[in-house]
């Protein structure tokens, strides 16, 4: 498989802060998302969100050929709890249920021709797009689409809200309650997955097949909220909406929208590949 496009970008625009990483080898593709900190703690000056995709990343370089699913993400979760350990961090980030850091994945196995969705990640095969969202996101953005409104009906402004989201503030508690449900054993509308170091139901593991016939593979994060074919495609569609709505609660509902000084609103990777 040879690599057609590929961007890495930071919400800051800075490189060195981004929490996306990704890695191409002979047998596996990924891009790999760590989840926003909402937890205020650093490691050696970086957030959870860092730590966890650099080990990640470093996993999948070492994982055999024809690794099932199974074997992978066993492999992974080993990897990564075993480094917390070797670095003396492990009773710091499992200190409660939101303090653990964790990442959304979407890896492409050649040897099996499959991609393994983990998590809110995207991928597109010949153009089809194939998302995975989560229920609980939707609930987020809506809250804090309303209280937004609402600050906007009390007198604020759209540059105020940039500088200070109270939206984000107000939904601050939700965002860390819902890792009490990250890989939770809950039949709850509000659980979903996530690489953490531990264990997870892997029939919750989106499983797309890539047929013999298709020829373009697109990996990417969450950061493009529009995928297309081609990364100025996909760059179009979120200028779109930085330009229109750049707080993400109207055109484009978030959880978090662009802060004052920075040029999006989340990281974002974008991979395509020839297969």
């Amino acid at each position: 498989m040879d690599i057609v496009e590929i961007n890495l970008a930071a919400k800051t625009g800075q490189l060195a802060d981004c929490e996306d990483r990704y890695c191409v080898t002979e047998h596996y593709a990924c891009v790999i998302d760590g989840a926003t900190d909402v937890s205020g703690k650093r490691y050696d000056g970086r957030t959870s969100g860092q730590v966890i995709a650099s080990l990640l990343e470093e996993g999948v370089r070492l994982l055999p050929p024809e690794a099932a699913l199974e074997e992978a993400v066993r492999r992974l979760n080993e990897g990564v709890l075993q480094a917390y350990k070797q670095r003396g961090i492990y009773e710091s980030v499992t200190e409660n249920a939101h303090s653990l850091p964790s990442a959304a994945m979407v890896i492409f196995s050649r040897h099996l021709r499959q991609v393994w969705m983990i998590g809110d990640c995207q991928c597109m095969l010949d153009g089809l797009l194939y998302t995975n969202e989560k229920d609980v996101d939707n609930v987020t953005a809506q809250a804090r689409a309303l209280f937004l409104e609402a600050e906007l009906m009390r007198g604020k402004t759209i540059e105020q809200l940039m500088e200070n989201d109270t939206g984000f503030a107000a939904i601050l508690p939700f965002l860390q309650a819902q890792y009490e449900l990250q890989n939770a054993k809950s039949d709850s509308e509000f659980s979903y997955i996530g690489m953490t170091g531990f264990p997870f139901d892997l029939d919750q593991v989106k499983v797309v097949n890539v047929p013999q016939h298709v020829r373009s593979l697109v990996l990417a994060s969450d950061g493009y909220p529009r995928l297309r074919d081609s990364l100025e495609e996909s760059e179009a569609e979120l200028r779109f909406i930085l330009d229109h709505d750049p707080l993400c609660f109207r055109e484009y509902k978030l959880a978090k929208g662009v802060k004052k000084g920075c040029v999006s609103f989340d990281d974002r990777t974008y991979i395509k590949l020839e297969l």
